[in-house]
């Protein structure tokens, strides 16, 4: 298949990699010095929890995406905040049969990218364990299977699901529970091993748990909980942001549950307290 990458950081970096090992033709969508990287250097990815340590020297990176023909498929992994300018950007290589993933956290980027490129091009991806991918109106169809077959050739453990809006909001309710953890920038071992920070993080569960109920999914605060344990040393990402003075993807991951909260009428106190403790700090330094 033939791959966009829209967004070389880490993730899109680490997706193409494996995509690229596995055979796919794939295109990075880069700019400045992350643009001449890739040209000069080629693709380098070092191992860590997403997986091992990957090299192409001759990764191709364009700018422009109307340099290119129309491709089969775009994996969209830019911030929140870049997303509408993204998907104006990559109007050029949609064609009739391309699809688009979008890897953001969060509920709101199919619909934003929908609302630009085209809602029929635009799947579901929930980052999670495992991942998962779906139409976002209708049961499994053989361009989702044939997506989740190819990121599973490339080991990227992809689940086919009729309903991909239950692991998105499941991910963004983990995430919203580790707002005790981002506002006093820890990682979920040390804060953890804390146990005030890890009272704070079970009322979150609940809180959040309580906010997907009421949105019709399955969320189970115990589960929340436990998801916690998982890659205990590392932080959030929006921890790495906070710490770095970057902008934060602060409403998408967090303030969506906590306006959603208050929609429903439920009491959400630790989460709103933290993203009130966030919002002065959503814009960077």
């Amino acid at each position: 298949m033939r791959f966009a990458i829209m967004g070389a950081g880490d993730i899109g970096s680490r997706y193409g990699a494996r995509l690229i090992a596995a055979g796919h033709d794939v295109t990075f969508i880069a700019r400045g010095g992350r643009l001449a990287e890739l040209r000069s250097e080629g693709l380098n990815v070092p191992a860590g929890s997403f997986g091992p340590a990957f090299t192409f020297e001759d990764a191709q990176a364009i700018e422009n995406p109307s340099d290119i023909e129309p491709v089969d498929s775009i994996v969209f992994a830019v911030k929140n905040y870049h997303l509408e300018d993204a998907a104006k950007l990559i109007k050029p290589i949609v064609g009739n049969e391309t699809t688009i993933i979008p890897l953001q956290n969060g509920v709101a980027a199919p619909g934003r990218i929908g609302d630009i490129v085209g809602r029929k091009h635009v799947l579901g991806f929930a980052t999670y364990s495992p991942n998962a991918i779906g139409e976002l109106d209708s049961p499994i169809s053989d361009r989702v299977q044939r997506l989740a077959d190819a990121f599973n050739e490339a080991g990227l453990k992809v689940e086919a699901v009729d309903n991909i809006w239950e692991p998105l909001w499941r991910k963004m309710c983990a995430y919203a529970s580790f707002s005790p953890f981002i506002v006093a920038r820890l990682g979920p071992g040390d804060a953890m091993a804390n146990p005030e920070l890890a009272e704070l993080h079970r009322n979150a569960c609940r809180e959040v748990a309580a906010v997907g109920q009421a949105e019709g999914f399955d969320i189970v605060a115990g589960k929340l909980v436990e998801f916690a344990s998982f890659a205990p040393d590392s932080k959030q990402s929006m921890t790495r942001d906070l710490e770095a003075g970057r902008r934060l993807e602060l409403e998408d991951l967090i303030g969506a549950v906590v306006h959603k909260a208050e929609e429903h009428g439920i009491a959400a106190p630790v989460i709103k307290t933290c993203y009130q403790l966030l919002k002065p700090h959503e814009h960077g330094s």
